[in-house]
């Protein structure tokens, strides 16, 4: 029979898993306190939050959440892990994780859950490569502006053309 801390502690992680069904997990055996409140500090920033798992439990609780069927619990959860949990902007984490691990080689990415989907590391290195969702938003938007700016641009030249044809007619009559 589980005991009570272990069933507070499932119930928390169900709870994270419920409010922020993306996560990547992360191996950080050997980096200090001050190197992972660092991260925290970044995670942050991008709207994530950094928590270090009881595997075992985590998996029991990602396991009747039914966020990631096919996540391979088993070559996954072994050592120390912690999980970067986000609820939406997934790539600008896993690039906060990934500029993360560059600089601190104890750092190691090992798998993620994207939209119910598992992805293991070469997946979310991917996934790190996509533009953040600023950047997208920023490139629809312009991609919608574009036409308007084209139709605008023509009929300007179009007045402009008019114009001066008017301008030339009057100086031809005016002489």
């Amino acid at each position: 029979m589980p005991s009570a801390v272990k069933t507070e502690l499932k119930d928390e992680y169900a709870a994270l898993l419920k409010a922020h069904p993306n996560f990547i997990v992360t191996h950080y055996q050997g980096l200090d306190v001050a190197q992972i409140s660092t991260l925290r500090k970044k995670l942050r920033d991008a709207g994530a939050s950094y928590t270090v798992v009881k595997n075992n439990v985590f998996s029991i609780a990602l396991k009747e959440s039914g966020t990631a069927k096919d996540f391979p619990f088993d070559a996954t959860m072994k050592g120390p892990n912690a999980i970067a949990f986000s609820s939406s902007d997934v790539p600008a984490v896993a690039k906060v994780l990934r500029d993360f691990s560059k600089d601190n080689e104890k750092l190691k990415i090992t798998a993620g859950v994207m939209e119910a989907t598992y992805f293991d590391a070469k997946g979310i290195a991917a996934i790190a490569d996509l533009p953040s969702r600023e950047q997208i938003l920023a490139q629809l938007a312009a991609m919608l502006n574009s036409p308007a700016t084209k139709i605008a641009g023509t009929l300007n030249n179009v007045i402009a053309s008019l114009a001066r044809g008017i301008k030339s007619v009057a100086e031809k009559n005016g002489k």
